[in-house]
């Protein structure tokens, strides 16, 4: 279950910090102490939202780029328990410093794709121990995690920097409750009371399954997808149809032309068959311009990492056989009419 709250407006002390990280700690304490939920964390971003996570530039000890730019990845706030409630297992180290415990340095937690990226694929294990400056902070990494969905499915592997919730405090955050099996009724009415007897004026919003939340946020990637299976074969059809008309239109102002060769005894096959090269000719050079400039925008400007062999090559494939068969049938329609008749036409 995810649901959201924001302390902002509500009578805080002068360290706003100190409040925040101790009413975090109070509220998961409160909501891992319910017979409904199993664990319990707090984050400032959900994955797969439509906002995306946030991404900053950072300085990590012992890699520095050739071309001067800054290095850069996604970030997410987040605290002790997180990974656990999100079933992203650790591949090397720990979790991040409990919220009570000050007196440990800023910590951080990477992805396998951010040592892959910027640890030259040293392994896992190297990562541990190096400093890594961000958001004007030096952090400790501390543990290396497995990649998992940040943005959107099918995303490509993307580097991600966790930063806690201990050294980054904010006043509102994403509470993400893993249930225990049965208790799926029962435990909305279970947070909001842990979170009155907290504050009672404080509104949680925004309460949702990470099942809701990943659909409603995926309206707006599944629109344009939906759009494109609707307009993809009016568009195809409409390409077809074009194509019918123009080689039909072509093949019949030669019907004077197929009836002179016919009287001069040229077969029909032979007849036909040299209409359709000559057309299908023109055609093809036209498939494989547009095969190429479509190649090009999808590898260079969309991005595509991979190209689906069966819409690439299909539909080529289907618009040469809609060219065919245009220019076959009139051909063919030409050649069954009696020679003498088509040279008397005006």
């Amino acid at each position: 279950m995810l649901a959201a709250y924001d302390l902002n407006g509500r009578p805080m002390p002068a360290d706003q910090s100190m409040f925040a990280r101790t009413f975090a700690a109070r509220l998961i304490s409160g909501l891992e102490s319910l017979p409904s939920v199993q664990a319990a964390a707090i984050s400032s971003s959900v994955p797969l939202d439509i906002h995306g996570l946030p991404s900053r530039t950072f300085v990590l000890d012992g890699h520095a780029r050739t071309d001067g730019m800054p290095d850069e990845a996604l970030t997410n706030t987040v605290t002790p328990g997180y990974f656990s409630v999100m079933r992203i297992p650790l591949v090397a180290g720990g979790d991040l410093a409990p919220l009570d415990n000050l007196s440990a340095p800023a910590q951080a937690v990477v992805n396998e794709e951010f040592v892959r990226l910027y640890l030259e694929g040293t392994g896992a294990e190297a990562a541990l121990g190096r400093r890594l400056q961000i958001r004007g902070t030096s952090h400790v990494i501390v543990g290396v995690v497995r990649n998992s969905l940040y943005n959107a499915f099918g995303e490509p592997p993307t580097p991600i920097v966790y930063v806690g919730y201990r050294d980054h405090p904010m006043v509102a955050g994403e509470i993400h409750v893993r249930v225990r099996s049965g208790s799926e009724l029962s435990v909305v009415a279970d947070v909001r009371r842990v979170v009155r007897q907290l504050d009672p004026d404080l509104p949680l919003f925004n309460v949702r399954t990470l099942i809701d939340h990943v659909e409603t946020n995926l309206v707006f990637r599944r629109v344009p997808a939906r759009l494109f299976a609707i307009l993809g074969p009016l568009l195809l059809a409409l390409a077809a149809s074009g194509i019918y008309a123009v080689v039909s239109y072509t093949v019949s102002l030669r019907r004077r032309e197929v009836g002179l060769r016919m009287a001069l005894g040229a077969t029909a096959r032979r007849v036909v068959a040299g209409l359709l090269a000559e057309n299908l000719g023109v055609v093809v050079v036209g498939a494989i311009c547009g095969w190429l400039l479509t190649f090009v925008i999808a590898l260079d400007v969309v991005g595509a990492e991979t190209i689906d062999v069966s819409v690439f090559a299909g539909v080529p494939l289907l618009l040469l056989i809609v060219a065919a068969v245009s220019c076959w049938i009139p051909a063919r329609r030409a050649t069954l009419v009696e020679p003498i008749v088509v040279l008397r036409e005006e």
